[in-house]
C-alpha cells in the first residue's frame, strides 16, 4: 500500500469521512478506542522519534516512538503511515506495507508515555533497481502519519536508502 501525505486538507478529510461511512455500512468498527472517554492521539500532541536502529542479513530495523506530549491520556490504534523525503522535501519512492503477523490493539498513552512501531526495510536492491550505487535516492526526512490521522510529523531520516522501491514493513502500534 502506498500511503501519500494529504495534499489537500479538505479532500483528505472527505476521504476519511467516506472511509468511515463505508466501514460503518459493512458493520466494521473503523477506529476502536479503549473507552469513549479516551480521545485519539493527534499530531499536535505527539512527538516522534526513531530509536534502536540495527542491521542484519540485508535488512535494516528501527523503532518509531510516538510520545504523548499532552496533559491528558490519548489512544492509538493501528499502523503508522510514512512518506520518505529528499533534503528539498520532494517525495522519494515509499511503499508502506502492514505486517499483519501481530494483533492490532488500542493502546492508551498517559502523558509522557510512548507508543511504538517496529519497522523493517531492505538494504539490497530489488528487481529493477541498480545493483551498483544506491538502490534508491537517500532520504533526509520522513513524514510519519500517526494511525487514523490525516496530518503528519516530519522527522529526520538517518536510515539510508530504502531498497525494494521504498518498501517499509511496519508493525501496529504497541506500548
Amino acid at each position: 500500500m502506498h500511503l501519500h501525505r494529504p495534499h489537500h486538507p479538505r479532500r483528505a478529510a472527505r476521504a476519511a469521512v467516506a472511509g468511515l461511512a463505508a466501514a460503518a455500512c459493512v458493520g466494521a468498527v473503523a477506529v476502536p478506542t479503549a473507552n469513549a472517554a479516551t480521545p485519539r492521539c493527534t499530531v499536535p500532541h505527539l512527538k516522534g522519534s526513531f530509536k534502536n536502529a540495527s542491521a542484519g542479513a540485508g535488512s535494516r530495523f528501527i523503532t518509531l516512538a510516538l510520545k504523548n506530549t499532552s496533559s491528558k491520556s490519548c489512544s492509538l490504534f493501528g499502523y503508522p503511515g510514512a512518506q520518505l523525503l529528499s533534503k528539498s522535501g520532494k517525495d522519494i519512492p515509499t511503499n508502506v506495507v502492514r505486517d499483519r503477523s501481530r494483533t492490532t490493539k488500542t493502546i492508551v498513552l498517559a502523558p509522557g508515555q510512548s507508543g511504538l512501531s517496529q519497522w523493517r526495510w531492505g538494504a539490497i536492491p530489488g528487481r529493477g533497481e541498480p545493483v551498483s550505487g544506491k538502490c534508491e535516492p537517500t532520504p533526509s526526512k520522513i513524514e510519519v502519519t500517526p494511525p487514523n490521522a490525516t496530518s503528519h510529523l516530519v522527522l529526520p531520516w538517518k536510515g539510508g536508502s530504502v531498497c525494494e522501491h521504498g518498501q517499509i514493513t511496519v508493525r501496529p502500534m504497541t506500548k
